[in-house]
């Protein structure tokens, strides 16, 4: 018998943590690497892009107003991958790449993608090939649209006897050919949608171009006077850029495409967004900046249409420019950068953390516990504008930990992991009777137990500063008796390394009624 029962004993020095049981379900490295379709090879550029980097996968539609339907969309830029235009990474003509950014798109609550086009038989042609593919394998959850840029009919607008109007019926005619049949095109009451970009630039008989063109498409066109535009069926808005003053986010801008947009209710608005505007870097450079403000200018401009659109007059659909025009500064592919940090520190229980930037790019933030500072498990989403988290309230057991604070920004802004934060919580006696201040009678069941890191090695009870029960398991459960009175009781736990924990209670022992009942004196 007494080998079993040491062997009971060396079990019950390991007592079963009740209290929170940590499991990690993330680490470090995913909650703080690229989790964007941008290569991970770009860098910081100087017109704003920022590096690949962790960013909120927090629904883009939480920044509209409330109550939303709107369709939104993303500006896809399809030409990277030749001398003509920045290396950004990756070529746009990869089915891998067309892949990554349609997932990324999802992940952002992003329904579909405008893809700036250059007439058949070119590269951009070749990735909106992949981008149709893929689209129609995404289950009616992703839809894309075609739109003819000004720069499909340069070619012809420049050479002696090319009828701009023939070159443009053409191209349409391949559209609908090729796109507008796939069950992934974008249509509005039913009928297919094609955009126009910097067409105006040349003269163009739009009567029989809608006399030619199959497939009944609508006719989509750039700023308000998209709305007066011959065969016109709508208009999208873009960028305000004011060239002196590269501090106006361009706002007036979009409050007159939405005022003229009332105006027209029978046709179809397309409201817009963007981080910033910079082209510095492009080839064709003029020189045009929209500081992005920290953030500022997206949060402004993502908002603007609320002012004109609500849940009883829904705007038709929403474009973010751009996902990917790296080389004016509008991609938000890689984040939109909020210049923030979080710090935080500990002090007894408590974890506080500071913000370095602005509030109102935080959606929220996570905190996180780790055993190894590697592998994570989310404790608690606090909301933003709270800085403080009371870890007592988690029955942590006793150790050392690694805590972290993430600021998760607002929809596709970057967010921010906080250094690691220790915390220890030390050993400690958990008295679950006799209750604190309670009443007893003279025979008082004492239940306890003692967490340590090392293992328990005997447990205590004192009664006004006397010991009086002594045992080795770290679970305590047994009965003794006290006189009528109050007292002051301890329960201590030693373990291996020789420190002692304890917790205390207060008592008041009176004589059981029935008792008192026997003696007449109750």
């Amino acid at each position: 018998m007494r080998p079993l029962l040491a062997a009971v004993l060396v079990l019950l020095t390991v007592p079963a943590w009740a209290g929170l049981n940590i499991l990690p379900t993330t680490t470090l490295s995913a909650e703080t690497s690229n989790n964007t379709s941008a290569a991970a090879a770009f860098t910081t550029q100087s017109n704003g892009n920022a590096g690949p980097v962790n960013i909120s996968k927090v629904p883009t539609r939480s920044l509209l107003y409330a109550g939303s339907n709107t369709a939104i969309y993303a500006h896809f830029m399809a030409w990277f991958g030749g001398t003509n235009h920045m290396n950004v990474g990756y070529r746009s003509d990869d089915t891998t790449q067309v892949n990554k950014q349609i997932t990324d798109m999802l992940s952002r609550g992003i329904q579909g993608m405008i893809i700036d086009w250059y007439g058949p038989n070119r590269r951009e042609d070749t990735a909106s090939l992949y981008v149709k593919a893929d689209a129609e394998t995404r289950g009616g959850q992703f839809v894309f649209s075609i739109m003819e840029d000004g720069g499909a009919l340069k070619s012809c607008a420049n050479t002696v006897g090319c009828s701009v109007t023939q070159k443009l019926i053409s191209d349409l005619a391949y559209v609908y050919s090729t796109y507008e049949g796939s069950p992934a095109y974008m249509r509005m009451s039913g009928r297919p949608v094609v955009g126009f970009f910097g067409t105006e630039a040349y003269t163009i008989d739009w009567n029989a171009v809608r006399a030619a063109v199959s497939g009944n498409p609508l006719f989509i066109f750039r700023n308000s006077g998209a709305f007066t535009k011959t065969q016109t069926n709508g208009g999208y808005s873009w960028t305000g850029i004011n060239t002196s003053n590269p501090n106006d986010m361009g706002l007036g801008y979009l409050d007159n495409f939405y005022n003229v947009a009332l105006n027209y209710p029978a046709e179809y608005a397309f409201g817009s967004a963007y981080k910033g505007f910079n082209d510095t870097l492009a080839s064709w450079s003029a020189n045009r900046v929209v500081n992005q403000q920290c953030a500022q200018t997206w949060l402004a401009t993502m908002k603007e249409e609320s002012k004109y659109f609500n849940l009883n007059n829904q705007l038709d659909a929403f474009q973010l420019v751009t996902w990917n025009d790296y080389e004016e500064g509008t991609e938000i592919e890689t984040g939109v950068d909020n210049c923030a940090s979080v710090s935080g520190s500990t002090s007894g229980s408590n974890l506080n953390w500071t913000l370095s930037g602005q509030e109102n790019t935080v959606d929220h933030y996570t905190v996180f516990i780790s055993t190894d500072g590697q592998n994570l498990m989310p404790l608690r989403d606090v909301a933003a504008g709270t800085h403080a988290l009371n870890l007592g309230s988690f029955a942590i057991a006793p150790a050392t930990y690694s805590m972290y604070v993430k600021a998760v920004g607002k929809p596709s802004i970057r967010n921010h992991m906080s250094p690691a934060i220790t915390y220890r919580v030390s050993p400690q006696v958990k008295i679950g009777t006799p209750l604190n201040n309670s009443t007893v009678t003279t025979k008082v069941a004492v239940k306890a137990s003692a967490y340590s890191p090392n293992p328990v090695t005997a447990m205590q009870i004192y009664l006004d500063n006397k010991l009086i029960y002594q045992q080795k398991p770290a679970i305590l459960s047994t009965t003794i008796k006290i006189s009528v009175g109050t007292h002051y009781m301890v329960v201590k736990g030693w373990d291996t390394s020789g420190a002692s924990f304890s917790s205390a209670v207060s008592v008041k022992a009176s004589v059981a009624k029935t008792t008192a009942w026997r003696y007449g004196i109750w």
